[in-house]
């Protein structure tokens, strides 16, 4: 099969013909799918060990087939990257972490937020996944991943634009008698 052939199955059923046959082309086009924005997510959560995280998790679908149990591939992907970069960090996932000096404001603002929040604003509008996928990933109700989505979202634009204006308000002066 050419490269072209593979362009028109799914990455389940991609990532099962590479297991059965070891072609790199099966492989390419499934790492060709995922790679850029599997990147930005663990730079964006951690530049420091994202490329061993990186080399780990292709490592692991390259060597055997992850069980799925139910979940799309994408979802597992990020699942276990996830899995990673908290194991790589050494550290709670909670704590939020030293963030890396940058020239891009979004990217310094995203580095601000802390870990759970810029988790959940990444996964979701990033990368993709459905909040209820985020929420399986960060081990949270549907409704908790919500309010951090949103927190998020609110912090990253105040960190980026300022507090929002409030309406004037004309305070009543009382008269001070001497």
């Amino acid at each position: 099969m050419s490269w072209k052939d593979f362009q028109h199955l799914d990455d389940e059923s991609l990532l099962e013909y590479y297991h059965a046959t070891r072609n790199p082309n099966a492989f390419r086009q499934l790492y060709t799918r995922h790679k850029d924005s599997l990147y930005r997510y663990c730079a964006q959560m951690n530049l420091a060990c994202a490329g061993a995280v990186l080399e780990a998790l292709w490592n692991r679908l390259l060597e055997s087939p992850p069980q799925l149990h139910g979940r799309r591939l994408r979802s597992w992907i990020f699942i276990r990257a996830n899995q990673l970069l908290r194991q790589y960090a050494g550290q709670d996932p909670d704590t939020p972490d030293a963030a890396p000096v940058s020239d891009n404001k979004l990217l310094a603002a995203i580095q601000q937020l802390p870990t759970i929040e810029r988790n959940v604003l990444l996964l979701h509008m990033e990368c993709g996944l459905p909040l209820a996928t985020v929420a399986d990933i960060e081990k949270t109700s549907l409704k908790k991943c919500r309010e951090f989505y949103n927190r998020g979202k609110e912090r990253l634009e105040e960190i980026l634009h300022g507090p929002q204006r409030q309406p004037w308000r004309i305070e009543e002066v009382s008269e001070v008698t001497v």
